[in-house]
Protein backbone atom coordinates (compact mmCIF):
# COMPACT_ATOMS: atom_id res chain seq x y z
CA UNK A 1 0.00 0.00 0.00
CA UNK A 2 1.07 3.40 -0.64
CA UNK A 3 -0.13 6.93 1.40
CA UNK A 4 1.11 8.09 4.99
CA UNK A 5 0.70 5.23 7.87
CA UNK A 6 2.90 5.69 11.07
CA UNK A 7 5.57 8.14 9.02
CA UNK A 8 5.47 5.78 6.29
CA UNK A 9 5.00 5.99 2.34
CA UNK A 10 4.17 2.49 1.52
CA UNK A 11 4.28 -0.92 3.32
CA UNK A 12 3.30 -4.74 2.42
CA UNK A 13 -0.26 -5.87 3.46
CA UNK A 14 0.47 -9.23 4.58
CA UNK A 15 -0.89 -12.44 3.14
CA UNK A 16 -1.59 -10.32 0.07
CA UNK A 17 0.11 -10.17 -3.54
CA UNK A 18 1.36 -7.41 -5.21
CA UNK A 19 -0.06 -8.63 -8.83
CA UNK A 20 -2.88 -10.73 -9.92
CA UNK A 21 -3.53 -11.85 -13.73
CA UNK A 22 -7.36 -12.06 -14.61
CA UNK A 23 -8.21 -11.13 -11.37
CA UNK A 24 -6.21 -14.09 -9.72
CA UNK A 25 -3.82 -13.23 -6.80
CA UNK A 26 -0.11 -14.45 -8.35
CA UNK A 27 2.04 -16.30 -6.34
CA UNK A 28 4.74 -14.30 -4.64
CA UNK A 29 7.81 -13.99 -2.15
CA UNK A 30 6.77 -12.37 0.94
CA UNK A 31 8.71 -9.65 2.04
CA UNK A 32 11.16 -10.50 5.35
CA UNK A 33 10.17 -6.87 6.62
CA UNK A 34 6.21 -5.88 7.77
CA UNK A 35 5.09 -2.64 8.87
CA UNK A 36 6.59 -0.35 9.72
CA UNK A 37 10.23 -2.01 9.60
CA UNK A 38 9.95 -2.49 5.81
CA UNK A 39 9.75 1.50 5.09
CA UNK A 40 12.55 2.09 7.45
CA UNK A 41 14.63 -0.16 5.90
CA UNK A 42 14.25 1.48 2.51
CA UNK A 43 14.64 4.86 4.03
CA UNK A 44 17.95 4.05 6.01
CA UNK A 45 19.09 2.06 2.82
CA UNK A 46 18.07 5.08 0.28
CA UNK A 47 20.25 7.55 2.85
CA UNK A 48 23.64 5.59 3.53
CA UNK A 49 23.32 5.07 -0.35
CA UNK A 50 22.67 8.19 -1.54
CA UNK A 51 20.16 7.57 -4.12
CA UNK A 52 16.06 8.98 -3.96
CA UNK A 53 15.26 5.35 -3.33
CA UNK A 54 16.93 2.12 -2.49
CA UNK A 55 15.14 -1.47 -1.88
CA UNK A 56 17.93 -3.85 -2.48
CA UNK A 57 18.88 -5.38 0.24
CA UNK A 58 14.92 -5.51 1.51
CA UNK A 59 14.36 -8.07 -1.58
CA UNK A 60 17.74 -10.07 -0.93
CA UNK A 61 16.71 -10.73 3.02
CA UNK A 62 13.40 -11.02 1.56
CA UNK A 63 15.00 -14.17 -0.79
CA UNK A 64 17.36 -15.22 2.50
CA UNK A 65 14.28 -16.15 4.68
CA UNK A 66 11.74 -17.34 2.19
CA UNK A 67 13.77 -18.69 -1.01
CA UNK A 68 11.71 -18.74 -4.10
CA UNK A 69 9.29 -21.54 -5.16
CA UNK A 70 8.50 -23.01 -8.46
CA UNK A 71 5.11 -21.82 -8.04
CA UNK A 72 6.66 -18.06 -7.82
CA UNK A 73 9.11 -17.89 -10.77
CA UNK A 74 7.56 -16.38 -13.80
CA UNK A 75 7.26 -18.28 -16.38
CA UNK A 76 9.16 -17.07 -19.17
CA UNK A 77 8.65 -20.04 -21.14
CA UNK A 78 5.54 -19.56 -21.81
CA UNK A 79 6.15 -16.10 -23.75
CA UNK A 80 4.92 -16.72 -27.42
CA UNK A 81 6.89 -14.13 -28.94
CA UNK A 82 10.06 -11.86 -28.39
CA UNK A 83 11.11 -11.23 -24.83
CA UNK A 84 13.60 -7.86 -24.47
CA UNK A 85 15.57 -8.14 -20.88
CA UNK A 86 17.24 -5.28 -19.92
CA UNK A 87 18.92 -4.32 -16.90
CA UNK A 88 21.90 -2.66 -15.20
CA UNK A 89 24.21 -3.89 -12.33
CA UNK A 90 23.93 -0.66 -10.51
CA UNK A 91 20.00 -0.73 -10.56
CA UNK A 92 19.34 -0.35 -6.81
CA UNK A 93 15.50 -0.82 -5.97
CA UNK A 94 16.87 -4.83 -6.92
CA UNK A 95 19.22 -7.29 -8.45
CA UNK A 96 18.14 -6.68 -11.67
CA UNK A 97 20.77 -8.53 -13.45
CA UNK A 98 20.49 -11.29 -11.41
CA UNK A 99 17.22 -11.66 -12.16
CA UNK A 100 17.56 -11.60 -15.95
CA UNK A 101 20.36 -14.86 -15.64
CA UNK A 102 18.00 -16.11 -13.60
CA UNK A 103 15.19 -16.32 -16.02
CA UNK A 104 17.63 -16.78 -19.14
CA UNK A 105 18.69 -20.20 -17.23
CA UNK A 106 15.14 -21.08 -16.61
CA UNK A 107 14.94 -20.55 -20.49
CA UNK A 108 18.04 -22.60 -21.18
CA UNK A 109 16.55 -25.66 -19.26
CA UNK A 110 12.73 -25.52 -20.78
CA UNK A 111 11.62 -25.91 -24.27
CA UNK A 112 9.83 -22.34 -25.03
CA UNK A 113 9.07 -20.32 -28.28
CA UNK A 114 10.53 -16.90 -27.41
CA UNK A 115 12.61 -15.45 -29.15
CA UNK A 116 15.20 -13.34 -26.44
CA UNK A 117 17.59 -10.27 -26.36
CA UNK A 118 19.18 -10.22 -23.32
CA UNK A 119 21.09 -6.55 -22.61
CA UNK A 120 22.47 -5.98 -19.22
CA UNK A 121 24.90 -3.17 -18.67
CA UNK A 122 27.39 -2.18 -15.51
CA UNK A 123 25.34 1.80 -15.38
CA UNK A 124 22.01 2.67 -15.90
CA UNK A 125 20.72 2.72 -12.78
CA UNK A 126 17.07 1.54 -12.44
CA UNK A 127 15.49 4.30 -14.66
CA UNK A 128 17.21 2.49 -17.68
CA UNK A 129 14.62 3.36 -20.48
CA UNK A 130 16.11 4.40 -23.86
CA UNK A 131 17.41 7.64 -24.17
CA UNK A 132 14.42 8.74 -26.39
CA UNK A 133 11.96 7.46 -24.21
CA UNK A 134 13.30 9.34 -20.82
CA UNK A 135 13.04 12.58 -23.09
CA UNK A 136 9.21 11.83 -24.00
CA UNK A 137 8.46 11.25 -19.93
CA UNK A 138 10.82 13.58 -19.03
CA UNK A 139 11.18 16.40 -21.41
CA UNK A 140 13.13 18.81 -19.43
CA UNK A 141 16.20 18.10 -17.56
CA UNK A 142 15.66 14.44 -17.87
CA UNK A 143 19.35 13.44 -17.04
CA UNK A 144 19.22 15.98 -14.88
CA UNK A 145 16.49 14.19 -12.75
CA UNK A 146 18.30 10.61 -12.97
CA UNK A 147 21.53 11.80 -11.49
CA UNK A 148 19.05 13.58 -8.70
CA UNK A 149 17.97 10.14 -8.00
CA UNK A 150 20.23 8.07 -8.14
CA UNK A 151 24.55 8.38 -7.31
CA UNK A 152 25.76 6.21 -9.70
CA UNK A 153 23.96 8.38 -12.20
CA UNK A 154 25.97 11.34 -10.89
CA UNK A 155 29.09 9.33 -10.48
CA UNK A 156 28.95 7.10 -13.98
CA UNK A 157 26.46 10.01 -16.36
CA UNK A 158 28.00 9.53 -19.25
CA UNK A 159 27.96 6.08 -19.05
CA UNK A 160 24.24 5.78 -17.93
CA UNK A 161 23.61 7.97 -21.11
CA UNK A 162 25.64 5.32 -23.52
CA UNK A 163 23.76 2.71 -22.27
CA UNK A 164 20.20 4.65 -22.61
CA UNK A 165 21.29 5.30 -26.48
CA UNK A 166 22.64 1.95 -26.72
CA UNK A 167 19.13 0.39 -25.26
CA UNK A 168 17.51 3.34 -27.91
CA UNK A 169 19.01 1.18 -30.69
CA UNK A 170 18.17 -2.13 -29.29
CA UNK A 171 14.58 -1.70 -28.84
CA UNK A 172 14.46 0.46 -32.24
CA UNK A 173 15.55 -3.07 -34.11
CA UNK A 174 13.47 -5.33 -32.43
CA UNK A 175 10.59 -3.03 -32.96
CA UNK A 176 11.53 -3.37 -36.72
CA UNK A 177 11.45 -6.93 -36.75
CA UNK A 178 8.46 -7.29 -34.94
CA UNK A 179 6.69 -5.08 -37.66
CA UNK A 180 8.55 -7.23 -40.47
CA UNK A 181 6.66 -10.57 -39.07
Amino acid sequence: MQGKKDGCKEWPIEGESLFSYRGEALPYMPFAYKHPDYWKLIKSESKRTGDMINSWKLFDDSEKVHPLKEEEMIKVENIKGDLVLIGASDDVLWDTVRYIRRMEERLKNTNHECNVIVATYEHGTHFIFPESMLKKMIPVFSGIFVKLAFKEARKYPDECKKTRIDIDKKVRKAIEKWKER
